[in-house]
């Protein structure tokens, strides 16, 4: 289902819900029983598919001689049948009850933490819900509650708690509580059983969607196709409950903590989101200069919370939440509207109270730790938690820094050679302007860019630069400079699109959905031609391979590797229907009579694994390619 039709659905299933609210669960109902009632039919089909083959084998066998050589005759055909239904049961049930990897973090017990735990046994005393069986801290933004069932999608699930360390420096513990709390409502039921029920039924068919990819074979892809009718269908029915549901569990924090804080805490998110990625954006700046990361960066951030941070900025990342529209693609609604929907008046859109530094919420404890729902929670175990955590951060990106460290050391020597040059050509003076952007990002680099287009005007990856320089300055022209950039060069297509839809969509232009078209016939083209790339077909039309007599002989040096085993060997370029551009190499080799079995395939799997200046397919001439070698001998050119 295309997105527009999606989007069209939705908006039409919405007002049925709204007209009708009951009915309308009613359908929701009967569609998830047709879901598992078309589950249960696909896999009883292949099921009995296999049961029949079986009876049908075990009959000829048991029949006699004239049976059993109708079995031999049928031998094959029933293995090709019972094969592809096998795999599709055994891949079906294994993902139902292969059990799922645990979520990761810094386990909190109730010893380290009793303010946490205490404020979590209230809450769920207050929400009626099930205990959590694990509680862990994370590096991230935001907090999570995950079930993890025993046995794949059923049996005893285990409830798992995330609580993001950096939103909890960050935010008071009633703004911290009402985001656990939405989402606990979700598995609480805060939003009826029912809808409890459709919440966990739709990642349950995430999951069947994934393992109905991978039926293969022809059983495998006739299977599929109800599936893949099915699913967009109840995705949109359910779609319109599920954003139904963000708001109830927003009622429901909104319950436990009052109106006030929980608005507070969805301003306070998107707030402190854009702060703190700020604060590491800087803070990995410094691997140009540092060989390894920081150790203390939650000490940092936890410092950074607490401190005013600029009314501008603040503003800045609140309106650009407020503006910022999910569509389809996200089951949340807007920051807008959820606020709306907790009462609050769009004339009160303002930010909320800066009450996280102690002497501000009580004089009397000025200069003392902060009122953060870190330090009211975690308590005395916040300093150690914080430690062990950035450790764990700091082990996990040291070989990332280490080698963003190197590359960032390589470009500023490639830099000083340019720079040193007493003369540059043009490819070697763009060289060096990129690089001074990459090096200096933080200085204005618009004016020499403008200067390089205007004397050189068709250098689409010039023209991309300033289109991205012009559109960080909230310059629109950047959008024509981005366009010309894609006419020039295919490759700019992709990058191009997408930086155009950021600067698009938190405008409401409608030009985005343009763009973000272009973006996704482009990825469809892409996927086409490196199919057609990665895989040979036998009817392939060879061509010329273009290579010049210099790089036929490094190619023959290549191939001396195994030159021992090998009669003959010559090379041409396959034609790719998608792209008439691309380069794909098929070789054909001949080897000796007494190069079979194992030392054959020795020999293609070293020729295989050295460098080829493109994708390479490596054949000989035997069925199914007898065709395409007699073309590659009469179009390309011979090696050995």
């Amino acid at each position: 289902m295309k997105t527009a039709d999606f989007e069209q659905m939705v908006a039409r299933l919405e007002r049925e819900s709204e007209q009708a609210p009951e009915a309308y669960k009613m359908k929701v109902a009967l569609l998830a029983l047709a879901g598992f009632v078309l589950l249960a039919v696909l896999l009883s089909f292949a099921g009995a598919g296999l049961l029949v083959l079986a009876g049908l084998a075990w009959w000829m066998i048991s029949s006699g001689g004239g049976a059993l050589i109708l079995l031999l005759k049928l031998g094959k055909l029933l293995i090709v049948l019972a094969f592809p239904m096998w795999f599709l049961l055994k891949a079906s049930f294994s993902a139902l009850f292969v059990r799922l990897p645990a979520p990761t973090g810094l386990p909190v017990t109730q010893e380290q933490a009793p303010a946490l735990f205490a404020a979590l046994d209230d809450m769920r005393r207050r929400m009626r819900g099930p205990r959590f069986h694990h509680v862990l801290l994370i590096n991230e933004m935001n907090a999570a509650v995950v079930q993890r069932p025993l046995f794949g999608l059923i049996g005893f699930p285990r409830n798992y708690l995330l609580l993001g360390l950096p939103l909890l420096e960050s935010a008071t513990p009633d703004e911290a509580m009402a985001v656990v709390a939405h989402e606990y409502g979700h598995l609480a039921g805060s939003h009826g059983r029912f809808g409890a029920f459709i919440y966990r039924l739709r990642l349950s068919w995430g999951t069947i969607q994934a393992i109905a990819e991978h039926w293969s074979g022809w059983s495998g892809r006739l299977l599929r196709k109800p599936v893949d009718w099915y699913a967009p269908y109840f995705n949109a029915y359910t779609f319109v409950l599920a954003r139904a549901n963000e708001y109830q569990a927003d009622a429901a924090a909104a319950e436990l903590v009052g109106p006030a804080a929980a608005a507070s805490a969805l301003k306070r998110v998107n707030i402190s989101g854009g702060s703190y990625d700020r604060f590491l954006t800087d803070l990995f700046k410094t691997a140009r200069s540092e060989n390894s990361p920081p150790e203390d960066l939650a000490e940092r951030w936890a410092r950074t919370a607490t401190e005013p941070q600029a009314p501008e900025l603040s503003s800045k990342d609140l309106d650009a939440a407020l503006a910022r529209d999910p569509g389809v693609a996200d089951t949340h609604p807007s920051l807008r509207q959820r606020l709306r929907a907790l009462g609050v008046a769009d004339t009160q859109l303002t930010l909320p109270p800066p009450d996280l530094s102690a002497g501000e919420a009580n004089p009397a404890a000025a200069g003392s730790a902060s009122n953060s729902a870190a330090t009211v929670w975690l308590g005395a175990a916040a300093s150690t938690l914080r430690r062990e955590i950035q450790q764990q951060w700091r082990n996990d990106v040291l070989p990332g820094w280490r080698d963003q460290h190197r590359h960032w050391s390589e470009l500023r020597e490639r830099a000083n050679v340019l720079q040193a040059q007493p003369e540059r050509t043009v490819d070697e003076a763009f060289e060096l302007l990129r690089l001074d952007v990459q090096l200096r990002p933080d200085e204005d680099h618009l004016p020499q860019i403008v200067a390089f287009n205007a004397a050189h005007p068709d250098r689409a990856t010039a023209l991309y630069m300033e289109g991205l320089l012009r559109l960080d300055k909230d310059d629109e022209s950047g959008l024509a400079l981005l366009d010309r950039a894609m006419s020039l060069d295919g490759d700019a297509i992709r990058p191009a699109c997408e930086r155009a839809y950021e600067f698009l969509v938190p405008r409401k232009d409608p030009r985005a959905e343009q763009y973000a078209e272009r973006w996704r016939q482009r990825a469809e083209w892409e996927t086409s031609r490196d199919k057609q790339v990665g895989q040979l077909d036998a009817k392939a039309e060879a061509m010329p391979s273009g290579f010049s007599a210099e790089a036929l002989t490094t190619l023959r040096h290549q191939l001396s590797a195994v030159t021992p085993n090998i009669v003959e060997a010559w090379i041409a370029r396959r034609r790719i229907p998608a792209d008439a551009d691309a380069v794909a190499l098929v070789v054909v080799i001949r080897f000796t009579r007494w190069s079979r079995g194992s030392r054959r395939q020795e020999a293609l799997e070293t020729l295989a694994a050295q460098a080829w200046p493109a994708t390479v397919h490596l054949i000989t001439d035997e069925a199914p390619y007898t065709g395409l070698c007699k073309r590659v001998r009469a179009a390309g050119e011979r090696v050995i």
